[in-house]
C-alpha cells in the first residue's frame, strides 16, 4: 500500500467510529436513564463483567465507576462460577456487556446474581437474546457495522461501549455528589490530579 492510501483509509476508519458515537447518542433511552439510578442509588457492590473484547470495556468501566468513589469491581463471570458469586447479595447490580447476548458463562453468571438478589443489567446488540431475558434493564447498543473494522472487527463498537459508559459515570458521579478534588488524595500521581488542582 501506498502511503497516502494508508493515510486515507484510516482516517476513514476513524470517521467512521465518529459517526458510530454520534449514532449511540441518539439512541439512548429510558433504559439508559434506569441504569444510572441503579448505579448511582446501588447500595452493594456494583459488579462489571464481559468476555472478550467486551470483557476489556467492562474493566475500562469498573475503572472509572470506582474513580469516582463507587464500590465498582470487573469480576471474570468464568471464574465466579467456581464460587466467588458467593459474594453476590442483595441490593447489588452487575452489568454483563455482551455483543450477541450468548455467551454462555455470562448468562450463567447473569442468572445466578439474580436469583441471589443482585439487579441484572444487559448491554447488548440484542434486545431478544438470552442475557436480555435474564435482566432487569436490557440497553441496546447496536451500532451496525460501518464503524467496525472490514464491517467485523469490534472496534466501534468497543468504542461505543465505553461512550455509554462514560455517560453513566458522569451521571452518577453527579447525582451521587463525588467531589473531584477527591483525586488529589486518590489519584495523586499523573495527569488527573494535575487538571484538578489547575481548576482551582
Amino acid at each position: 500500500m501506498e502511503s497516502n492510501e494508508i493515510l486515507e483509509q484510516a482516517k476513514a476508519m476513524i470517521r467512521a467510529e465518529g459517526e458510530v458515537i454520534i449514532d449511540i447518542a441518539d439512541q439512548l433511552g429510558e433504559s439508559f436513564v434506569q441504569t444510572v439510578e441503579l448505579v448511582s442509588e446501588c447500595p452493594g457492590c456494583i459488579l462489571v463483567t464481559g468476555a472478550g473484547t467486551s470483557g476489556t470495556i467492562a474493566r475500562r468501566l469498573a475503572h472509572l465507576l470506582s474513580t469516582c468513589g463507587m464500590h465498582a469491581f470487573y469480576i471474570n463471570s468464568a471464574e465466579a462460577l467456581h464460587g466467588p458469586s458467593a459474594a453476590v447479595a442483595a441490593g447489588d447490580v452487575i452489568i454483563v456487556l455482551s455483543k450477541a447476548g450468548k455467551s454462555a458463562e455470562l448468562n450463567q453468571f447473569a442468572a445466578v446474581a439474580r436469583a441471589r438478589g443482585a439487579k441484572v443489567i444487559a448491554w447488548t446488540w440484542e434486545p431478544q437474546s438470552e442475557l436480555a431475558k435474564l435482566s432487569d434493564v436490557v440497553v441496546v447498543i447496536r451500532p451496525g457495522p460501518k464503524g467496525e473494522g472490514e464491517g467485523v472487527l469490534p472496534f466501534g463498537s468497543s468504542l461505543a461501549n465505553g461512550a455509554v459508559g462514560d455517560a453513566v459515570t458522569l451521571m452518577a458521579k453527579r447525582i451521587r455528589g463525588f467531589d473531584l478534588a477527591t483525586l488529589t488524595q486518590t489519584h495523586p500521581s499523573g495527569a488527573t490530579s494535575e487538571l484538578v488542582r489547575n481548576k482551582k
